[in-house]
């Protein structure tokens, strides 16, 4: 009698296989099994081509589908051309887009707590960022609950570049350096209260409007990375540039939770490694797109300044009240992992 029931129990398995199409069942979580067919899944990216950023999306959309043998496809579309970030993130959170690439200040509109990597500041120099990136804090916001939650999940972080301070008055050195300037900085809460506390006076303003502003004097400095100042050619109306390495920012690459529940457990520990390694990649791209900026710089006649420990402590210590103090003080033991991740 139980032989017969085993035996009915497979046909019935079977039919039903058959009446799906051939799909094998998905485990909410997908990571059990997938569908036997190919899939392909779409990656928004809205950096342009030849990015260094551009450069290691595509690599990990390629080696995906190299190392799945061809069962996962992931057709990268770049310019922004599938929207912005804001808007592919809400889709993906209920299926619509499959991976994004975002800046880590666009994510706080999704997890706040990301707020806390971007205090001003708070990294003593580029080994510190990473560990708190690639360690358990960084690590911990990028694939914990509180992105799942969102049904969202983080595979890598990426180098954005250190933001700093160009001017058209005088080098910097210290806040003193900066009292009475109009600074431009982006429409953000931690933005503004970082200028003001080093004594400058913030100005929102478009981004595609900073050159104008610079060169009629609307404002005396704006802050961005070394790179987006030379490629925006900011640096021929602002020519004093200090590497004050103010906020040190990451972006990140999301993949919807709908997207990861289409796949097996194998292919979702590559997707995982693959975007890993191309973070790897990603760097070191940066870092050659940051010396080149800085050789041609320098050639341009911008003077550029490096700040002394003694002097990037001042800076540090004007702006430490704002760690704990930024949204009723929420982020302060995330705060002290980060100043712990050394």
């Amino acid at each position: 009698m139980k032989k017969s029931v085993i035996v009915l129990m497979l046909v019935a398995a079977a039919l039903l296989s058959i009446s799906c199409g051939g799909k094998a069942t998905q485990s909410s979580a997908g990571t059990k099994s997938a569908e036997l067919r190919p899939v392909t899944f779409k990656l928004s990216n809205n950096q342009p081509d030849g990015n260094s950023t551009t450069i290691a999306v595509e690599w990990f959309a390629k080696e995906v589908n190299k190392r799945t043998n061809g069962r996962v496809t992931i057709e990268v579309h770049n310019n922004g051309t599938l929207g912005d970030a804001v808007s592919n993130l809400e889709q993906a959170q209920y299926g619509g887009m499959d991976f994004i690439k975002a800046d880590l200040s666009v994510m706080t509109n999704f997890v706040k707590e990301f707020n806390a990597l971007m205090m001003p500041y708070i990294y003593t120099d580029t080994e510190h960022f990473w560990a708190a990136h690639g360690g358990d804090v960084g690590m911990e916001l990028l694939r914990g609950d509180l992105m799942t939650s969102k049904n969202l999940y983080g595979l890598t972080y990426y180098d954005a570049g250190t933001r700093c301070f160009y001017n058209t008055k005088r080098p910097i050195h210290t806040p003193a350096d900066m009292k009475g300037m109009l600074v431009r900085v982006q429409q953000s809460e931690l933005m503004m209260s970082m200028v003001e506390a080093l004594g400058g006076q913030a100005v929102a303003t478009a981004y595609s409007e900073v050159y104008s502003a610079l060169q009629t004097g609307v404002v005396d400095a704006a802050e961005n990375s070394i790179v987006n100042y030379d490629e925006q050619s900011h640096y021929e109306v602002a020519k004093y540039f200090t590497y004050d390495h103010h906020t040190r920012s990451a972006d990140i690459l999301v993949m919807s939770m709908a997207a990861r529940a289409k796949l097996t457990e194998e292919e979702l520990r590559i997707i995982d490694e693959v975007a890993l390694e191309s973070w790897e990649m990603q760097k070191k791209l940066w870092a050659e797109n940051e010396e080149k900026s800085a050789n041609l710089l320098k050639a341009a006649g911008v003077t550029l300044t490096e700040l002394s420990p003694a002097e990037f402590a001042q800076f540090q210590n004007a702006c430490k009240p704002i760690w704990y103090a930024y949204e009723g003080g929420k982020y302060k033991d995330l705060v002290d992992r980060i100043l712990a991740a050394k």
